[in-house]
């Protein structure tokens, strides 16, 4: 059965505790435990018998996921009638599920009150965390060091990358750690950024024979990789091996990032749609293969559905590899999937699956709000054009009315369903979404300088500023947006040509740039022959445009000075009256 009232009506009509069973369609272990133990004849009829089976697409619902997963894919959770947790597990073979199932039946049928408190206990527990965040607390700069800390703490200095086994590529921290090596100019962010980074794409977790990253890998070494890729890990590493490239003069990181493009671009995009599908199997016999011995099999399918939330992640990246690879037609394809995530979005809302037909009926989250805005605004960054902007603010609109919390700050993983069953009554606020939603927000604030959306970005972060640490080195985007609040932008704007080998020195160089806060937006010269040039403002202040890469640094030292002499003459009388 889908997860709906009836379902939970039914258990509760017929004194049975539901089973979830929460899948993906790239988990090599879902399909194993679909062909053993769900395929069993005596596993289906005693739970046919004696529990409510529901199932779930995680994908589809990362809402549900995010509150019953017990702790990888497959779940199997047991709840009450009322959607209460009583159990559960990951994979199991028939035997072992048969017993752990015989056991929860029995407690269910003898001391049902006991496991209905239990499960009335977890829900209060949940809703009191979820309760914590709360606006207040001052945003200060020291938060930037403290979430460095943090992310370095858990560096892996044998072998790169961050936590221990099994071991996920998280380019989410490498990102901040690129952002530090960029701004601080320290070399221990550079040891860490190029150790990660080397040792990942040399390793069994980049498809060495058709490129694409693999989910993770079972030893720390990046060995005994998981074999399924998804959309949004492959979109964000070709992201953070782009930006490095850039930053460290490798090419050979840049090279790593085109050819994880090429694979999201021939291996999930379906130009039917149009849009990217969201993963691709796990599937051992082919990927385990040579290249040669590949063309004698059949690929692993692809998920059938797209993800809005991933989508408009690709967009972002596409738009901006346009530029920095000389690859013009990426940007074609991302601006074809942004206008069809626009059409196939009723107006005010958003879905967050979508295929050829249009958009499912599951509602949007957060973070599909605040991916799709970051894609719109980056589309009005590359293009100029004024409804990239308009549909960037009917989206910010929509996102803070829908998720906003207008009494205690920060915004909600999803909007308020009076119908919600079980824990998905406790709307949270899970800080990696709400740390995107404020960078959005601050970018839009710098295109439209509109101070209302720093104000939400400002009060947002303030949530978390007692309890990011909680996150481990996950609190890296918080870090990376409280670094953006706290500094002004510094815009470089490099106008010149696609395939122009200046235009290209100049981005190097603009990319290289040591300011906290950095911008760079190229656009294409208005006529052939003129030669590329780059436009530096911080705020209001431009400064004329510079010619020579060589320039950039300097210029962007002479407008930091400028700006430290712009005090206000009105600077004495806000020190007599600070809350003006």
């Amino acid at each position: 059965m889908p997860w709906n009232q009836q379902a939970f009506d039914k258990a509760k009509d017929d004194n049975k505790a539901v089973l979830l069973s929460m899948s993906a369609v790239w988990c090599y272990w879902c399909h194993v435990m679909d062909e053993t133990t769900y395929s069993d004849p005596d596993v289906i009829k005693f739970l046919n018998e004696n529990f409510i089976p529901i199932r779930v697409d995680s994908d589809h619902r990362p809402d549900i996921n995010a509150r019953y997963n017990v702790g990888g894919w497959p779940t199997t959770a047991v709840l009450t009638g009322h959607g209460g947790i009583i159990g559960g597990a990951t994979y199991l073979p028939p035997d072992q599920f048969m017993a752990m199932m015989g056991e929860i039946q029995q407690a269910y049928s003898d001391d049902r009150p006991r496991l209905y408190e239990q499960s009335r206990e977890m829900h209060r527990h949940r809703r009191n965390v979820a309760g914590r965040a709360t606006a207040g607390s001052v945003v200060e700069e020291g938060l930037v060091d403290q979430v460095a800390r943090v992310v370095a703490g858990a560096y892996d200095a044998s072998n790169g990358g961050f936590g221990t086994q099994p071991k996920f590529p998280s380019p989410q921290v490498i990102q901040f750690i690129g952002h530090l090596a960029r701004t601080t100019g320290e070399q221990l962010y550079r040891v860490m950024l190029e150790k990660t980074l080397d040792n990942m794409a040399n390793s069994s977790l980049n498809d060495q024979a058709e490129s694409g990253f693999f989910r993770h890998c079972a030893e720390s070494n990046w060995t005994q990789p998981q074999l399924e890729k998804l959309l949004d890990d492959n979109v964000a590493l070709a992201q953070v091996y782009l930006d490095a490239g850039f930053l460290l003069d490798r090419d050979d990181y840049c090279l790593t990032a085109s050819r994880t493009i090429d694979y999201i671009v021939a291996g999930l995009f379906d130009d039917v749609v149009p849009g990217f599908r969201g993963s691709q199997g796990a599937h051992s016999e082919y990927f385990l293969e040579s290249l040669e011995s590949r063309g004698e099999l059949s690929k692993p399918d692809v998920d059938p559905s797209c993800y809005s939330s991933s989508n408009a992640h690709a967009v972002a990246l596409l738009l901006d590899a346009a530029w920095r690879l000389d690859r013009p037609e990426l940007g074609e394809t991302a601006l074809e999937v942004l206008d069809s995530i626009n059409k196939k979005a009723r107006v005010g809302s958003l879905s967050h699956v979508f295929d050829q037909s249009g958009m499912h009926p599951t509602a949007g989250l957060l973070t599909d709000w605040a991916n799709l805005l970051n894609a719109q605004i980056t589309a009005y960054t590359f293009t100029g054009l004024e409804p990239h902007l308009t549909r960037a603010t009917e989206l910010a609109k929509g996102m803070i009315e829908g998720f906003f919390d207008a009494e205690s700050g920060g915004f909600f993983d999803i909007q308020r369903d009076a119908n919600a069953i079980g824990h998905l009554e406790i709307r949270e606020k899970p800080l990696p979404d709400n740390a995107d939603a404020a960078l959005a927000l601050l970018k839009l604030h710098q295109v439209t300088r509109n101070d209302d959306y720093r104000h939400v970005a400002e009060t947002t972060l303030s949530c978390f500023v007692q309890s990011y640490r909680e996150f481990g080195e996950f609190a890296a985007p918080y870090g990376l947006a409280v670094h953006n609040l706290n500094n002004s932008p510094v815009e470089v704007t490099v106008e010149g040509r696609h395939q122009d080998p200046a235009t290209s020195a100049m981005l190097r160089a603009a990319f290289q740039l040591t300011t906290p806060h950095l911008e760079v937006k190229p656009i294409v010269a208005k006529e052939h022959g003129i030669p590329v040039q780059a436009h530096i403002c911080m705020d209001t202040v431009c400064l004329p445009p510079v010619a020579n890469p060589n320039e950039l640094a300097n210029a962007l030292a002479e407008l930091s000075d400028s700006n430290t002499l712009m005090d206000s003459p009105f600077e004495s009388i806000f020190k007599r009256f600070p809350a003006i």
